[in-house]
Order: C-alpha cells, then structure tokens, then sequence
C-alpha cells in the first residue's frame, strides 16, 4: 500500500515532492525510506479517535516494528510513550533522552540486569511475563529498596486468525499465563500483595499481529474487562490500568481487506466504553500498543535494478541491490508487497517476474510473480509497506551492509547511517 506522501508527475515517483530517484541517487540504495507524513496522520488518528471521557488514553508505540534514536526523538516530541523488550531497546531509549518512565518494559524471559536496570531507572511499567519473573522482580526490588509499578501479562486464549508465528495468546503460547489458571493467578496475586515494592496497577494482554478485523480485539476486551473487574471483586483490589496490546494490521496488496485506523480506533472506543460503562468498571486507564500501524505503510524501501535475466526455464528474474537481509518476511512468512519502478511509473507493466536479491539462497525473492514494466540496467524499484520489521530485522548475512534510514518530510533526515565495512569488522 503507497504511503499517504507518494505522488506521480512525469511518469516519476515523488515523495513529499521529493524525486524518489533523487533520493536514491544522494543517498544510495539500497535505502530505507519513511514517510513523515504518513506517520504523523496514522499517530493523529490514534490519538484522536481513542481519547475519552471515560477513561484516560495512553498511545504506546511498539518498538519492535522500527526504532532507532532519531525515531525515538521524534514519537516523544508527539507525546507517545514507548514499549521494549531488551536491555538493548532501554538503553537506545535513553540514549535519545526519552525519559523511561514512559517505557513499558515487556519480555518473556527478562534477565536479572534488565530488571534491575530498568528498576534503577524509574521504568513506566515492568510487564510480569509469569511467576517465576514475579519472584525475580520481587526479589530485585527488595535489593534494590525501590518500588516498580507492574503490569501482569495474561492471555485471554483468542485465536486471532493471523500467521501462525505473530499468534500471542493462543492456550499454547509462550507468552503470559492463562487467565483460566486460576490457582496460578492465586498465587501471583497472593505474592505480589506480600510484596513491599511491587506496585500492581493492572494487566496487560496481546492477542497477535497484522490482525484486520475488529472482533477478535472486541473479544480481548470483553474477555479483558470482566477478567480485571472480577480480579478486583474478589481480591479487593482497585487495578486501574488495561493494556489491550497492538496487533493492527495494514494492507500489503491493493485488494487486502484492511479497515482504517480511524474505523478501527473508533470502533475499539466504542466498545470500550460501552463495556466499562455497562460493568460499573474500576477502570479508567486504557493502553494500546500498535506500531505496525504507524509506521509499516509509511516505508518503502528503494533498490537499484541491474538486469531481467531469463532462465532456460523460461523463468524471468530481475535482479536488484539489496534482497532477505534487508527484508526477511517474504521468506519468513510467505509475506507479499507490491512494487514499482520509480521512473516508470505510468509505464504498461509487460513482463512477469520474481524479484530476486543478491544473497546466495535461493529463497531471496522479494516477490514473486509480479507484473513490471521493461527494466533497464540502473532503473529504480521502490517496494511499498516496507516501515515495519524490515529494518529491525535486518541480518548481516552474506556479509551485506545495512542500509540507511531517511525520513521525508518537507526536509530529508537521516535517521540511521548506512553501515561501512568497516562496521563489519568492529567486533572481530
């Protein structure tokens, strides 16, 4: 799906009046790029569409789906809070100057330094994976004499009809426990009420991702807010807080069916405060975590093409610059994502092809079977939807080099440089 800055003239791509074959000549392919615009209405809508009377509303941007320091900067200029799942992330968090009291830490098997780093710095939440993990962050904070606000990870068991690898709160899943265990939730509840600095606001869950209806996140509140209402009667409790997680899809091709943010976040409001309202709910602090959603349909990435090579097959294959370590979800997932050639974009598309990368697998295929117009040696291919787990996923495979990250606005920034051979070597 072309992000919201993408415009044609002259049969050329610009973004944000920006030449896209410009930006590719300047900064080199293959390239990373995201568009500002984008981002910034899909973080308007969010916030727009879920702020309530009934509760108060915190956007959490999941950093899986793209973080660097500048990216980091520029989401806390627009009030976002921020979730992490590695020392890694806390440390490049803080490095950008965002204070970690805006961070929800999460993490199934979070090790003693990242509980006692973000302990020591005042992290927003600390999500509680499991029991064993609540023993550990008890145990922590008693050495440390420092109190920890907590959420609890639970799965509400909600087949979310996803790709099997980004399904979260399946019974088999790895992460949270069940909120059917009772005698589990028991004993957590019962330990954390002992605790001295274990600080318990509410629960969190996450039923998966790149889900595109709006009923399996109406069942996870359902399911969520009687959970949590019948937590507090029974225990005598006052939890507050409800973070209902991400999982937000977006379109990939042209005829996936996809709802808007604005029809997701406005339906979501709805049905949550329909629920609190009609349950007499103590809750009155709602949390999502999205962040495909904000930043997948602003990336393309850009790639120069050398040739179309046909096989004694008949197989046509035209080669770019880059390939699976720059983008591992097609081979990953089976994912797909639509192309263009840059400077041929009103061109008839004639030839069917694969794209193929330059990595020594044969399972390097950007995609497969794609209609484009007639390549020639130099043109540009700009791939869309690209903004999310690209660049976090990126391997050196192969020895490949990283690209560079620019976000185009009315400016060009570069966000993250392009990675030098020398970089390669830093760690032998």
């Amino acid at each position: 799906m072309q992000p919201l800055g993408l415009t044609i003239k002259d049969n050329e791509a610009y973004l944000n009046g920006h030449k896209i074959t410009d930006l590719a000549k300047e900064y080199k392919t293959p390239l990373y790029v995201m568009d500002e615009t984008t981002i910034k209405n899909a973080i308007t809508t969010y916030q727009e569409n879920m702020k309530s009377d009934k509760y108060r509303f915190d956007l959490v941007y999941a950093s899986k789906a793209f973080l660097t320091l500048e990216f980091v900067k520029y989401i806390d200029a627009l009030q976002l809070h921020i979730d992490a799942v590695s020392l890694g992330d806390l440390y490049v968090i803080q490095k950008s100057g965002m204070s970690l009291n805006k961070v929800v830490f999460h993490g199934n098997n979070k090790s003693n330094e990242e509980i006692e780093f973000a302990i020591k710095n005042n992290i927003g939440y600390l999500v509680i994976d499991n029991m064993n993990e609540l023993e550990k962050v008890i145990t922590i904070s008693n050495k440390l004499q420092k109190a920890v606000t907590c959420l609890i990870r639970v799965n509400p068991g909600i087949d979310a009809h996803t790709h099997k690898y980004i399904q979260t709160a399946l019974f088999t899943s790895k992460f949270g426990e069940s909120i059917y265990d009772k005698p589990r939730i028991d004993e957590m509840l019962k330990l954390v009420k002992s605790s001295k600095y274990v600080n318990l606001c509410g629960f969190h869950a996450h039923i998966g991702s790149q889900i595109h209806e709006t009923a399996a996140f109406q069942l996870e509140i359902e399911k969520m807010i009687d959970f949590q209402n019948e937590i507090n009667q029974e225990y005598k409790l006052h939890l507050q807080t409800l973070n209902l997680g991400g999982g937000f899809g977006i379109k990939y091709e042209k005829d996936e069916r996809n709802l808007s943010i604005e029809e997701m976040s406005s339906s979501l409001k709805k049905y949550i405060e329909e629920k609190l309202v009609d349950s007499n709910s103590e809750i009155n602090h709602i949390m999502i975590e999205p962040g495909r959603s904000i930043v997948g349909r602003a990336g393309i990435t850009l790639y120069t093409c050398s040739y179309i090579k046909q096989t004694f097959g008949k197989k046509n294959y035209v080669f770019i610059d880059g390939g699976m370590t720059d983008n591992i979800r097609p081979a990953l997932y089976g994912a797909t994502y639509e192309c263009d050639i840059a400077n041929k974009m009103n061109a008839p598309k004639e030839i069917l092809v694969d794209v193929a990368g330059k990595c020594c697998e044969s399972g390097d295929i950007i995609r497969k079977d794609v209609l484009i117009p007639n390549v020639e040696s130099g043109d540009i291919m700009l791939v869309y939807a690209t903004g999310a787990y690209n660049y976090s996923m990126f391997s050196n495979y192969n020895n490949m080099l990283k690209p560079a990250v620019i976000l185009v606005g009315s400016n060009v920034k570069v966000i993250s440089r392009r990675e030098t051979l020398e970089d390669l070597c830093k760690l032998f």
